[in-house]
Order: C-alpha cells, then sequence, then structure tokens
C-alpha cells in the first residue's frame, strides 16, 4: 500500500508565504513610489515647498523664539490712538523731526525710517527742512522701495559692499526701478535700505532680504542697512558659494552669509534670513504720542536700534508670519534684528534633500518587510513608530540645531512603499487564497476550505505529527464490474460512488486524502483540529454505508448488480503535511497508522463486516456499538492487532444487542484462543436473529478452528 498520496495536485502559487520577502520585481514595484517622491523632494515643485511651509510654520508656533527685552531693538509706533489724538496721516514732517529729536535725546544708535517719505510737504516745506537737520542730528536710516517697473534713480549708497566667491547678485532678487526717499532726507542720511519683502506665494512672510540688486547695484535691506549704521561699519561682506572656506564642489549654490560689523549672518541662497520669530511683543513698542508728550519710559532707547512705522490699521502695512495672520510691517524688520543680535540661527541646509531623500529611502526599505512579515496591526504599529522617529528627528534638528529638516515628504514616499507592499501582500493573499479553495475545494468541507484561506501557513512544505483518525474505503467486486464497462462508463461509475462517499467525509469534519481508483483515503484532525475525531469518522463511515445503499436503486434500474464497499478505520499518530518539492506537493499522511487503516480495510473482504476498525478506535469511542471480530498480525507492526465491526453509533442498536454482544465477543475470544467449546458457540450464534447478519465471519472461524490456523497476518 502506497503511504503517501495526492490531495491537492496543483502546486503552492510562487513567491510563497505572504510574510515571506519580495523578489526583485516586488521590490521595484515597492521602491518606485518611494524614487519618485525622491525626485519631487530635490526638484521641490510649489505643492512639495507648500507642505514644507507649513511644517516648518508648525515647528515655529510649538516652539516660537523666546523674547528677550533687554536686545536693544526697540519700534516707535504710529498706532490708532496716536493717530487719534495727534491727527491723521500724513503727519507734519516736524512732527517726525520731534521724534527724531526725542529719540537722539534718548541716545538712540540708529533710527530707520519704516515710511516711505518719497514727496514733499504740501503744506509747509520748512517742515521738511526740520526734518532733513533732525535727520542730520542722529545716526538714520532712509527708505527707499524698488519697484519691477524700471524708473527713478538710485540715491548715493552709504554701505560699502565687499564679496567673497561667486557673485552675489546672480543669486539675489532683482529689481528693475526704485521710488527714493527725498534727496532732502536721504543725502544727511547716515543709512539708506530697502522696504522691500519677498513673501512665499501664499504670501507669509518667513523670510528676509539681507540685500536685494537694481540694476548693477546691491541694496541693503531696511533692517540690514540699520544694523549697519548702528555698529558704525561702513562695509557689508557677502559670501558667496566657492569663497573660501565655503565648500561647494564648483557649483553655484548661491549667498552662504552675510557679515554686518560684528554680525555674521548665515542666510540661504538668495541671501534672505529664515526668521525664528518671536511674536507680536508689547515691550518693544512705545507709542508715538507717548514719546511725544514726554510720557514714556525711554531708557531702553538708549544705545537702541529704533524703527519709526506704524500699527494703525488704516494704514494699512500688515504682513502674515508663520506665527501670526496679521502684523505689522515694521515688527518684521524688529524680528529680523533680534534674530540677529540674539545669535538665533534657523537655516534649511543645502545637504537637507539630500539628507530627506537617504531618509526616506531607508523608511521605505524598513516599511516594507513591516507590511510583508507582520500581521497588518502589527505592521501598522511598525508603520507608526518609523513616522514618530522621522518626526522626532526632525524636531530635535528644529529645537536643537536650528535646522530645517522636512519629515512629510519622506513619509509620505514611505506610506506609499509601504501600501504598494501591502498591496503585493493582498494579492499573494489572495492568490494563496485561490489556490487553496481551487485545490482543496473537492477534498475538504466548506468550513475547513474557509479557516484555511484565512491561515494559509498551515499548508506550508513539511509536515507534522499529530494524533489522526483514518479511513480506507473500497468498491467491493470493482474488477468483475469494470470488465463489463468501457473506460467512460468505468470513470461515470466511479464519479457516481465516490460523490456521495466524498461529500459525508466533507460533511462529518474530514479531509479527502486521494483517491484510489475505486477506493479513497480519508483522515480526520487535520490540517485543522476536529474534535472527538474519532466519532466524527465513525459517524462517515455509517453515513458512507447508508449513502452507497441509497444508490442501489439507480444501479438495478441500469442492469448493475448490488453495490458494496468496506470500510478500515484506525487512529494513531502521523506525520501530515504538504509532502514533495517545491513546486509540486501533495498534503497527505504517512506513517504506520496509515499503513495500518489500509490493512485493516483489506481484511473486512475476509470478514464479510462492512466497517473494520481497530482496538485503539473502540478504546476512543466507547459510546458506539462494536462486536469483536479476531485478532491478527498487520504486516509491519510488532504486535497483535485486535479488529472490531462498526455496528452502528451512540444512539445503539435493539434492546437485544447488549446480551447478544456479550455472547458473540465470549465466543469470538474463545476461538481466538482456539478452544473447541467455540464451535458450538459460532454455530449457535448463527442462528440468532443478530447473528444472521454476521454469518460469514463465524463461518471464518468455525473454519480456522477446524484447520487449527493460527494468528492470521494480513
Amino acid at each position: 500500500m502506497r503511504e503517501s498520496g495526492a490531495t491537492p495536485a496543483t502546486s503552492m502559487p510562487a513567491g510563497g508565504s505572504t510574510r515571506r520577502g519580495l523578489r526583485p520585481g516586488g521590490w521595484a514595484a515597492v521602491l518606485v513610489p518611494a524614487a519618485v517622491m525622491a525626485v519631487l523632494i530635490l526638484w521641490s515643485p510649489m505643492p512639495v515647498r507648500a507642505v514644507r511651509d507649513i511644517i516648518f510654520d508648525s515647528y515655529q508656533r510649538l516652539s516660537p523664539r523666546p523674547y528677550d527685552p533687554a536686545l536693544p531693538v526697540r519700534i516707535v509706533d504710529i498706532d490708532d490712538e496716536s493717530l487719534a489724538r495727534l491727527g491723521q496721516w500724513p503727519w507734519p514732517r516736524a512732527r517726525l523731526a520731534a521724534i527724531v529729536d526725542r529719540l537722539r535725546e534718548a541716545g538712540a544708535a540708529a533710527v530707520a525710517f519704516d515710511i516711505l517719505l518719497s514727496e514733499p510737504e504740501r503744506q509747509d516745506a520748512a517742515s521738511d527742512e526740520r526734518l532733513a537737520q533732525a535727520a542730520a542730528s542722529v545716526p538714520v536710516v532712509m527708505s527707499l522701495t524698488l519697484t519691477n517697473a524700471a524708473g527713478g534713480t538710485l540715491p548715493a549708497p552709504k554701505a560699502g559692499f565687499a564679496t567673497a566667491g561667486d557673485d552675489p547678485r546672480a543669486f539675489v532678487p532683482r529689481f528693475a526701478g526704485v521710488i527714493p526717499s527725498l534727496p532732502l532726507f536721504t543725502e544727511p542720511a547716515a543709512g539708506i535700505g530697502a522696504l522691500n519683502w519677498v513673501p512665499d506665494r501664499d504670501l507669509v512672510v518667513r523670510r528676509v532680504p539681507t540685500l536685494l540688486v537694481l540694476g548693477d547695484a546691491m541694496v541693503p535691506g531696511l533692517a540690514s542697512e540699520a544694523l549697519r549704521v548702528a555698529q558704525g561699519a561702513s562695509t557689508i561682506l557677502v559670501r558667496a558659494s566657492n569663497a573660501s572656506g565655503e565648500t561647494a564642489f564648483g557649483r553655484q549654490t548661491g549667498v552662504a552669509a552675510v557679515r554686518i560689523g560684528a554680525a555674521t549672518i548665515a542666510t540661504e541662497g538668495d541671501g534672505a534670513v529664515r526668521i525664528h520669530y518671536a511674536g507680536t511683543q508689547p515691550g518693544r513698542r512705545i507709542a508715538a504720542w507717548r514719546l511725544l508728550e514726554g510720557t514714556a519710559d525711554t531708557s531702553a532707547l538708549s544705545g537702541a536700534i529704533v524703527l519709526l512705522g506704524t500699527s494703525a490699521a488704516t494704514l494699512a502695512d500688515v504682513r502674515a508670519t508663520p506665527l501670526e495672520a496679521a502684523v505689522p510691517g515694521v515688527d518684521i524688520h524688529a524680528e529680523f534684528l533680534e534674530h540677529v543680535l540674539s545669535g538665533a540661527r534657523l537655516v534649511r541646509p543645502d545637504y537637507a534633500p539630500g539628507l530627506e531623500v537617504v531618509a526616506l529611502l531607508v523608511l521605505a526599505a524598513l516599511a516594507a518587510p513591516l507590511a510583508l512579515r507582520l500581521r497588518p496591526l502589527f505592521s501598522a504599529l511598525g508603520l507608526i513608530v518609523l513616522a514618530a522617529a522621522a518626526v522626532a528627528g526632525s524636531w530635535l534638528a528644529f529645537t536643537h540645531g536650528a535646522l530645517l529638516v522636512d519629515p512629510v515628504w519622506p513619509l509620505v514616499g514611505t506610506v506609499a512603499s509601504f501600501a504598494s507592499a501591502i498591496a503585493i501582500a493582498l494579492r499573494r493573499t489572495e492568490a494563496e487564497r485561490r489556490w487553496i479553495r481551487d485545490a482543496f475545494a473537492r477534498y475538504l468541507s466548506p468550513e475547513v476550505v474557509s479557516a484555511l484561506a484565512r491561515e494559509p501557513q498551515r499548508l506550508a512544505l513539511g509536515g507534522e505529527i499529530r494524533p489522526l483518525t483514518v479511513l480506507f474505503a473500497d468498491i467491493r467486486g470493482f474488477t468483475s464490474r469494470a470488465e463489463r464497462l468501457d473506460a467512460r462508463e468505468v470513470v461515470t461509475f466511479l464519479n457516481t460512488v465516490h460523490t456521495p462517499l466524498a461529500d459525508e467525509v466533507m460533511r462529518h469534519g474530514g479531509t479527502i486524502d486521494k483517491f484510489l481508483g475505486d477506493g479513497l483515503m480519508a483522515f480526520w484532525n487535520a490540517p485543522l483540529d476536529v474534535p472527538e475525531h474519532v466519532a466524527k469518522a465513525l459517524e462517515a463511515a455509517l453515513a458512507m454505508q447508508e449513502a452507497i445503499a441509497r444508490l442501489a436503486p439507480s444501479l438495478a434500474m441500469e442492469g448493475l448488480p448490488p453495490l458494496a464497499i468496506g470500510i478500515g478505520i484506525h487512529t494513531g499518530p502521523a506525520c501530515v503535511g504538504n509532502l514533495g518539492s517545491r513546486h509540486r506537493f501533495d498534503y497527505s499522511a504517512v506513517g504506520d497508522t496509515v499503513n495500518a487503516a489500509a490493512r485493516i480495510e483489506q481484511t473486512s473482504k475476509t470478514y464479510g463486516e462492512p466497517i473494520l476498525v481497530s482496538g485503539e478506535v473502540v478504546a476512543a469511542a466507547p459510546a458506539f456499538a462494536f462486536l469483536l471480530v479476531d485478532e491478527v498480525r498487520l504486516r509491519g507492526r510488532g504486535g497483535a492487532t485486535r479488529l472490531y465491526a462498526l455496528v452502528s453509533g451512540p444512539e445503539g442498536p435493539d434492546a437485544d444487542f447488549e446480551d447478544f454482544r456479550r455472547r458473540h465477543d465470549a465466543a469470538v475470544e474463545a476461538a481466538i484462543a482456539g478452544r473447541p467449546t467455540a464451535l458450538a458457540q459460532l454455530e449457535e450464534l448463527s442462528r440468532s436473529a443478530h447473528g444472521v447478519r454476521h454469518a460469514r465471519l463465524y463461518a471464518y472461524h468455525r473454519a480456522r478452528l477446524a484447520e487449527r490456523q493460527p494468528v492470521p497476518e494480513v
């Protein structure tokens, strides 16, 4: 008897379990989203920059720059109350001159006008002269505005520029025209600076330019010029790529730093400074009306850079910053100066895109195995851990290194790669489930097929030792039947018989191991646990006999003789699993238990009993009704095996059966022992109502006693 068999003839789908690694094609599919995102990170189109700015703005809101009131930066604010008290704008220039005088008296180091005085006083020309005299008495920085429309004359510069490395004019914002303050004011001024902002596409001022370009001339920003004048410096030093100490490997990456007096300011490539904002601070403001009335505390103005500007809503000098939706423009100049003087530093380094790409590839390479090797819940938790690590790294770079490294787009690429891996895993899982359903649908009950589809790892190549109940069934007289049928009729006949038999096996939770021509092999308790698997096998055997009886009328109509099957059942440990090669294997059971069941089924022909079972089966299912049949030696087994006939299920036979069973077992025991008294006992039993059905068994034992045959070996 062959010990292993073929359940499904199909082979496992390529790729194996869903928890294995990816093949090269799978890795390509997973890394494509990461590669696309890497290109977007390096290219940085507008949507990428927009999301990045939102993240960096959030960081600033979570951790704004601490405001230090000791910093020498103050604002004289022409606020709404000043306008209400002193009159509407524009004020007479003499009043502005009075403010400058008060600031000179307070010891201001520099006074910067965040007001463009491009037209003369209409009512009183002497008022302009008054302001010009005041501007000559204290270091004043007058303003101008650069425009994209050609026109205007740039006043004679007050600041000198020195450059190192590449020409910075190729990188900083360039304009075509200028609207300057009146020469009456710019000539005595100590400095001239541009009021221009370069807001982002959402009009949020995140960066303040240190210098701009008009034609071939460089123009400092208002705050940069105020810082120069306050320090008494004459020159602004601009360091660009490929300067000594600036490693750019020949690439023109733009402006790296601007030095104004003692302050060295790290900039981005276009010469702008990304401000770490502190937000609106009442402590940096002095109302203009209080200064003019002499009621303001001017002690903080000594040695300070004072910005003269307005917060009045009617003058509409309002800008948006990462911290606030609307702040006076003069506050941004003050934030720039405080940022520089406090030593604050907030930059997006040149290597940030490359670092983000590396982080993306590392995270994607980690996320894919998470999706493939872990269960969905744990893989999702793993992805959350990776995302938290990326965000934490970016946050630490901001808070501890003042570096802006974007975690969002690397995580978007990682999630896309993770989703691709999940899609591959789901596709592979579905393929395995489809394979399981197709391969086992004709061999297992639908419930078992569904359970295996949920746990495909139970069908990995290899086996396990577990207790099984094995059943063999065989059609009696099949050879003689087949001689009267052609090949097609033989197949039809076998299908007609096997269908109800297989249905009963599956209905009782069994697994069809294989069909053996005119017979079949089935087992219980694998691949899934089957509680009371011995009882299930016995119930299936009884149901199979009933199914064969139901076929009798249809066979008679076809002129075929009555049909009978023999069944043998044994229970014990066996090796069960997928046995074969990697590319083709069968789900089967092998071992002594299988061999014993097969030989028990063969002996049923000898005794004329339709269902024979081993003593181990009887011990495991005491609720069923059995009759002792014989004691035999099964080839390949050391000891004797007792065989029993299955009579009925737990519901039991009629009331007289127990007495019959007692007398039957005693007679068979005597026959097995070779006692002559067994002949009379067997003869008596053969004439009883129950014994008639076992006449062939009794005849067998009487013949063996007469010939004094030893214990048979089968």
